[in-house]
């Protein structure tokens, strides 16, 4: 019975032995067949596209037009079809690699065997508008502008196209298996989206584009600093940069952004400053046609003088001598307080690596000076400034005297769809309601009246300030080079907009820079009673 026993317990060992055996053998070869089919598979980033940058509107300006391709895979390529759009030759190529290849068909759709048709967003267009804002990419990441700033986010909230397909070890495509196109879903407005108006930013472009080879111009909502418009000249194409490397007049520079002699557009600063120091806007003074600071002569451009004027004539007829006489009532402190809080001599930060340029004041002990002080009276000297910091001056003497904070990104809609909002920031009172109201019929008058005539719009008024800003610097002919300026707002009663051009090296302010800000307000009006 024992022998019995044992015999029985050996061949139950045997056979539960053989079971294990052979699930284990069975569970190997599954296991195997999965990790053979997951080896196989293999996934290709066909086209993967940057989050966009969006105007106020949220009208791309960038990853407009759509470009069409296809993926074929050579080993089941129908090649009666694709003969159609390649030659042999190159196909060749395409057979050699025997691997999926993507084709460029010119956009137009191909059916057959083996071919599947894609679309991705090419960045930059042709007539791109803003591109000194956009910015550019090199080796696809963001080298400038926006592009830039936002780097992590556009290239984090992007949208990508892969295609997933199983192969064998050489690379063939294992048949019967399914091939698989998966574009990412993404928030379609996924990006950056700007202060600017894409039709406003036209309007401005073509305006400054007429006859100004190198410049700016700004437009400003004049209640919060919002730039509707950021256009400079020369311009670049996006996707070309190469070509511009060593071309001349510094396309690369933005030129809204960056400093430069202001010129007699500084004479609205020092005028606020005397008012809100109680000089009155009857001060007269008598133009000789020049006047003398401690043994310096000042020249009025007028060589045999105004006459007997006032605050509003000097500033109609854009007269030095009583603008130097003015400061040196007003006292060098005081202006230089108005011009700082007036954001003179600060950058404006709009994001990462961003910014622009603060200019340059000169030193309260420098001031003291009353030479210094002089030129300082009538935007010489040291003093630069930027189009964007004219414009919130601008918007100041339009909004009741208040310096806005400019602003070109308005926020972020991430690939969710959630929407991040930039910080506003309150406007600072800088000029009493009456000092601006002063000011703003007084560069109305200049308008109708004075040197700046020719920024008059088709309908209605405007006020402004012309400057011809001499800079210290000569050409190779020996001719000191003369920066054109127009800074004003529109429309005169209501204001709305405020208004920046400068035109680098063009003489007269009244002659070069007025003209655009005429076409840019005839613009806007014919946008806004359309």
């Amino acid at each position: 019975m024992k022998k019995r026993m044992v015999s029985f317990f050996c061949v139950f060992l045997v056979i539960m032995g053989a079971l294990i055996l052979r699930v284990g053998k069975i569970s190997g070869e599954g296991i195997s067949k999965n990790a053979a089919a997951l080896q196989s598979r293999r996934t290709l980033e066909l086209s993967k596209t940057r989050a966009g940058i969006f105007d106020r509107n949220l009208e791309p300006l960038v990853n407009k037009n759509q470009k069409r391709r296809i993926l074929v895979f050579p080993d089941i390529l129908d090649l009666s079809v694709i003969g159609d759009f390649f030659d042999r030759d190159s196909l060749a190529e395409v057979f050699s690699k025997k691997e999926p290849s993507v084709l460029d068909t010119g956009g137009k759709i191909v059916e057959g065997a083996g071919i599947y048709n894609f679309s991705f967003p090419e960045r930059y267009s042709e007539n791109s508008l803003a591109v000194h804002v956009v910015g550019y990419m090199n080796g696809g990441k963001g080298v400038f502008g926006i592009e830039k700033s936002f780097e992590d986010f556009l290239s984090e909230n992007g949208s990508k196209t892969t295609v997933s397909y199983y192969a064998d070890g050489t690379g063939k495509l294992l048949s019967g298996e399914e091939i698989l196109l998966d574009e990412e879903k993404v928030f379609e407005k996924s990006g950056v989206v700007l202060t600017l108006d894409s039709k406003i930013q036209k309007i401005t472009e073509k305006a400054l584009s007429k006859g100004v080879e190198k410049g700016a111009a700004v437009v400003m909502d004049v209640k919060n600093g919002e730039i509707l418009a950021c256009a400079s000249f020369p311009e670049f194409e996006q996707d070309k940069i190469a070509d511009y490397l060593d071309a001349e007049n510094s396309p690369f520079i933005n030129r809204a952004f960056s400093a430069y002699s202001v010129g007699s557009t500084w004479k609205i600063v020092v005028a606020a400053a005397a008012l809100e120091s109680g000089i009155l806007p009857e001060k007269t003074f008598e133009c000789t046609g020049k006047i003398e600071v401690e043994g310096k002569i000042y020249k009025c451009h007028w060589e045999n003088g105004h006459g007997e004027i006032d605050m509003e004539k000097a500033l109609e007829i854009s007269c030095n001598p009583y603008f130097i006489n003015l400061a040196l009532e007003t006292g060098g402190e005081k202006i230089l307080e108005t011009a700082k809080n007036l954001g003179f001599g600060s950058s404006v930060d709009f994001g990462e690596n961003f910014s622009a340029a603060g200019g340059n004041l000169p030193l309260e002990e420098e001031l003291s000076a009353k030479t210094v002080l002089a030129s300082f009276a009538f935007g010489q000297g040291k003093l630069l400034a930027t189009p964007v910091q004219l414009g919130v001056l601008a918007s100041a003497v339009a909004n009741g005297g208040k310096a806005v904070t400019p602003k070109i990104v308005l926020g972020t809609y991430d690939k969710n769809g959630i929407w991040s909002e930039t910080p506003d920031y309150a406007a600072n009172p800088v000029m009493s309601e009456k000092t601006a109201e002063i000011l703003r019929k007084m560069m109305i008058n200049v308008v109708e009246k004075g040197s700046g005539a020719n920024a008059k719009p088709k309908n209605g008024s405007a006020g402004g300030k012309t400057a011809s800003a001499q800079t210290g610097q000569f050409d190779e002919n020996g001719n000191e080079i003369i920066h054109a300026w127009f800074i004003g707002f529109y429309p005169a009663e209501k204001p709305e907009f405020a208004v920046a051009v400068f035109a680098e090296g063009m003489d007269s302010g009244g002659d070069f820079a007025a003209p655009v800000f005429k076409s840019i307000c005839d613009g806007i009006d014919l946008l806004n009673n359309n």
